[in-house]
């Protein structure tokens, strides 16, 4: 999982891990990489949590993609458009 700053990736590690993660450092130090065990479907699954650092200016999904209500998996599939900068 990637949140948008270092402080959020903490929040939900903490929260779907009732606490217990193993913080690690990733190649950026100022974006620690935080690692707990747990289920996803019904399967044993290692969970990473991280974060980035700035934002991303000249990359977007399509409008269509844009929307609160979209299903976040089809985000992983979605193609991305440049934007110009103005």
């Amino acid at each position: 999982m990637v949140a948008e700053k270092p402080s959020i990736a903490l929040s939900i590690a903490q929260a779907l891990s009732g606490g217990k993660f193993v913080k690690g450092t990733g190649p950026a130090r100022s974006c620690p990489i935080y690692t707990y065990s747990g289920f996803f479907k019904g399967h044993k699954a290692t969970f990473k949590v991280t974060s980035v650092a700035g934002h991303i200016f000249s990359r977007d999904f399509p409008t269509k993609f844009q929307d609160w209500n979209v299903d976040p998996s089809t985000l992983f599939h979605a193609p991305t458009v440049r934007k110009l900068e103005k």
